[in-house]
């Protein structure tokens, strides 16, 4: 190989490199992210270095006069209810409204609902509009060093694949 092709090739790496950074990594960077932030609602419970599990609803309580409460339910009892899935609900609205927005430079993770705020933080919320309570904080979108370490892991391997001479 003479020098001019080692530098084509170097020219085209480059090439390649910046057009992964600028085309391809914001997906991926929001692809893994959304994917993270999601898996909290199956895992009840957000991970940065490790698991850490959300506040148990009273729905799930026997003892607790919410225990199977459904209030789509003439009867407002569910056994159903009474295991189903912290903040998941039957139409996962809060989960599946994660995404993300892509500028230069940047990814933003967001959900558009009002109400996540509520139990990202732990806000006041209302039940059935009336009787004021304070949600426990059950957050789901973050700094997390396990994401953080999903997306270095993928870059690295797409790295070497443009780099494999």
């Amino acid at each position: 190989m003479t020098i001019e092709e080692i530098n084509r090739r170097v020219k085209e790496r480059i090439a390649e490199i910046r057009a992964y950074k600028e085309q391809n990594l914001p997906d991926i960077v929001g692809t893994e992210a959304v994917n993270h932030y999601r898996e909290s609602f199956h895992n009840e419970g957000f991970t940065d270095k490790t698991k850490r599990p959300w506040q148990d609803v009273k729905r799930r309580d026997p003892a607790s006069p919410w225990y199977g409460f459904d209030p789509d339910n003439k009867k407002h009892f569910s056994q159903t209810r009474a295991s189903d899935k912290i903040l998941t609900g039957d139409s996962k609205e809060l989960q599946n409204s994660i995404t993300y927005a892509k500028k230069p430079g940047c990814v933003t993770v967001y959900t558009d609902k009002p109400y996540a705020a509520v139990h990202q933080f732990g806000l006041p919320a209302k039940i059935f509009g009336k009787k004021t309570f304070k949600m426990p904080a059950r957050p789901f979108i973050g700094r997390s060093e396990v994401l953080m370490q999903k997306i270095y892991d993928k870059i690295k391997r797409d790295l070497n694949k443009i780099l494999s001479l």
